[in-house]
């Protein structure tokens, strides 16, 4: 019963940006509205409530990915290109700079979404709440590497949707995907 719903949730990554709040036609915000209700016994309210915060988090962290991602590109560019170590050293260590700004950045989200949540749950609620988007994202993120979804023709999930636990992934020398 649970593959069927977390199919129908990865399918949906592809609309994360334009997710503005929890609408019923939405796959992926009704998956999550049913799965707090009925895995955290969360009320209908305070779950709906928590999928608009987990939406403005998602939308949060894919503009930085997107972000990361260019730097990423810039990077491998750099020193894949021409020139010396001191040229490549002096092209890279502005952007450095910015990419580790933006991990900040997104642990921050992470931090400041969980701490959102927490003022509406108690402590219980939270725990199994903060479990289980660890656990969908995990789940999700396995998929996506085993390859069940990220090859069929048709899926369009985009790389670095925040899904990548530990953040970074993939090789510089392959161009970071």
């Amino acid at each position: 019963m649970f593959r069927p719903m977390m199919m129908m949730a990865i399918l949906s990554l592809a609309a994360l940006p334009g997710l503005a709040q929890v609408e019923d036609e939405r796959p992926l915000a009704k998956f999550r509205l049913d799965h707090l209700q009925q895995s955290i016994g969360l009320p209908e309210d305070q779950a709906r409530a928590v999928v608009d915060r987990w939406s403005r988090y998602d939308r949060e962290q894919f503009e930085k990915t997107q972000a990361i991602q260019q730097i990423r590109r810039k990077f491998n560019d750099i020193l894949l290109g021409p020139g010396g170590e001191e040229e490549k050293n002096a092209k890279v260590r502005p952007l450095l700079d910015q990419f580790v700004d933006l991990r900040r950045q997104q642990a921050d989200l992470k931090f400041r979404f969980e701490d959102d949540i927490r003022g509406k749950l108690s402590p219980a609620q939270q725990v199994r709440l903060i479990v289980q988007v660890e656990d969908m994202q995990r789940r999700v993120a396995d998929a996506l590497r085993q390859g069940g979804i990220a090859n069929r023709p048709g899926v369009g999930l985009r790389p670095g949707v925040g899904l990548r636990p530990g953040g970074m992934g993939g090789d510089m020398r392959r161009g970071g995907r």
